[in-house]
């Protein structure tokens, strides 16, 4: 595995506002030229929705794109269903999974960037989890997907072999780069932010074994992004070589698993934070030196427990708090120049990088 020492560069973690593809790529080369991700268009279509854009040829889902809704219907066809999901998937082949354009146009815009890529050190992509997904679709009973035995196995396997599918184009993209371009695959989980709560039954073994399904298929680089507070001991003992959280929320709740986060670093872990806000007010009233200045106070809460601030600045990325699809461009592209501007002031102090 190539050495993933980021040293607090910058990327994105999804989606943006932007409805051109275009538009969309100008603004993630111009910030993030080093790191770059494709960024993902829900205003553009519901078919790049978060949930929506993984659920292609899902057992038992239904897409309404008029109404703009994504559903299960479970019927008598279940079994017939998932019977033939596993002829599919024992196949082994992820082609039989890919993502069409209509649901990921920047994904295969980059295709045509090899000049734009040519300063790039890493290559991102990023996608909807199955905990997530799983209780995001109900049914028409309104049940998640995640409480039926039959479709939640059917679930992950499908997450899995979508993100296989993904890491192989980007894979094929980064093959064109003048110099092996490592990738890296985020399998987003924000609803881990609702362990503990009293309405939603998860088991964390469960849900650490069917993350573990999906990162086993991987051959890249792995993260995962959640944006709520959540056990992040149960994260950090994964096999993800990068956790990406909100950090300008919630540096302090990463803070009380100093131990965890201490031997994931030292497994060679990478910690992205989200230290730029995604709501529009917070934006404007944040500056380049106020959000290094937080970046910097988070950070101190795990040196004093005594974790090397070296190593926590070198196993770094910068990052928006979440995805950047809710808001207006204007503030969108205020926070991605942040972003871009914390990680330079950093690197500039730490590293003396221009």
């Amino acid at each position: 595995m190539t050495d993933f020492t980021p040293r607090a560069l910058a990327t994105g973690v999804g989606s943006v506002p932007h409805t051109n593809p275009r538009g969309a790529l100008d603004q993630m080369f111009e910030n993030f030229s080093e790191f770059p991700y494709w960024p993902q268009l829900p205003r553009r279509d519901f078919r790049e929705n978060f949930y929506t854009e993984m659920m292609q040829d899902m057992v038992c889902v239904q897409v309404d794109l008029p109404h703009e809704f994504i559903g299960a219907v479970i019927d008598d066809s279940k079994m017939t269903q998932a019977e033939q999901f596993y002829a599919r998937y024992l196949e082994d082949d992820p082609n039989l999974f890919a993502m069409q354009p209509d649901n990921a146009m920047c994904l295969y815009a980059l295709r045509d960037e090899h000049a734009r890529l040519n300063n790039a050190r890493w290559l991102k992509g990023q996608m909807a989890g199955p905990i997530s997904m799983g209780l995001k679709v109900v049914d028409q009973n309104l049940k998640p997907m995640l409480y039926d035995d039959v479709l939640r196995d059917v679930l992950v396997k499908h997450i899995a072999r979508k993100a296989q599918w993904q890491e192989q184009f980007l894979m094929d993209v980064a093959a064109t780069h003048a110099s092996p371009l490592p990738t890296i695959v985020f399998v987003d989980e924000p609803s881990l932010a609702l362990i503990g709560a009293s309405m939603v039954a998860l088991n964390r073994d469960d849900v650490v074994r069917e993350l573990e399904e999906v990162f086993a298929g991987l051959r890249g680089l792995k993260g995962t992004h959640c944006c709520g507070n959540t056990d992040w001991s149960m994260l950090l003992q994964t096999s993800v070589n990068a956790i990406s959280f909100d950090a300008y929320t919630y540096a302090e709740n990463l803070a009380l698993f100093a131990d965890d986060v201490k031997k994931f670093l030292d497994r060679g872990g990478v910690l992205a934070w989200g230290i730029i806000p995604t709501v529009e007010e917070q934006i404007a009233q944040e500056t380049t030196a106020s959000l290094v200045a937080r970046l910097d106070a988070g950070i101190a809460l795990l040196v004093k427990k005594g974790i090397d601030r070296d190593l926590l600045y070198e196993r770094a990325l910068i990052t928006p708090a979440c995805g950047l699809g809710t808001i207006s461009e204007a503030f969108a592209e205020r926070a991605l120049a942040l972003t871009r501007d914390v990680s330079r002031t950093i690197r500039a102090r730490e590293w003396q990088v221009q």
